[in-house]
């Protein structure tokens, strides 16, 4: 029997998903203030979790890994987020926009915090992925581009 690949997928999201951060964007749209949490997250969003798979595959790459966003996140920085974004998608659509509704708005990813004692463990990831000749595990869908993608969905579904 060949070696197995196994990954652990921590707090990865999709667009079309019923995660957490999924049920959040839809609490939003739908005018609803979410549950509060209090729990640290290290999202990712799916796309990028597939693409390491991929390679770790197409690689050869056999093991137990755990993946995780590297950067962690607390859910005011979330829901501050999406209601910047679904304040600007709603003043699109009633044309109500002003300057300070188009003013660039500091996105979370701004901040940081402290949270590195609670990450998974990416290190053998991050070196398998080297191994395969890539710059290691480094996501590339953005929060923020993430979260338009979550509105988008919420909004079809409605």
């Amino acid at each position: 029997m060949s070696p197995s690949l196994h990954i652990e997928n921590i707090d990865v999201y999709s667009p079309d998903g019923v995660e957490t951060i999924n049920q959040w964007v839809s609490d939003i749209v739908n005018g609803i203030e979410p549950e509060r949490e209090e729990r640290i997250r290290f999202w990712v969003h799916i796309r990028d979790a597939e693409r390491a798979f991929e390679t770790l595959k197409k690689n050869d790459i056999s093991g137990d890994f755990q993946l995780s966003g590297r950067r962690a996140w607390n859910q005011k920085m979330i829901l501050n987020e999406i209601n910047i974004l679904w304040n600007r998608y709603q003043n699109a659509v009633h044309g109500t926009h002003t300057i300070e509704s188009l003013s660039e708005i500091t996105s979370p990813a701004a901040f940081q915090i402290d949270a590195n004692d609670l990450r998974p463990d990416l290190r053998p990831l991050h070196d398998a992925l080297l191994s395969c000749g890539t710059d290691g595990w480094r996501p590339l869908i953005s929060i923020r581009v993430g979260l338009m993608e979550c509105i988008a969905s919420a909004i079809k579904n409605h």
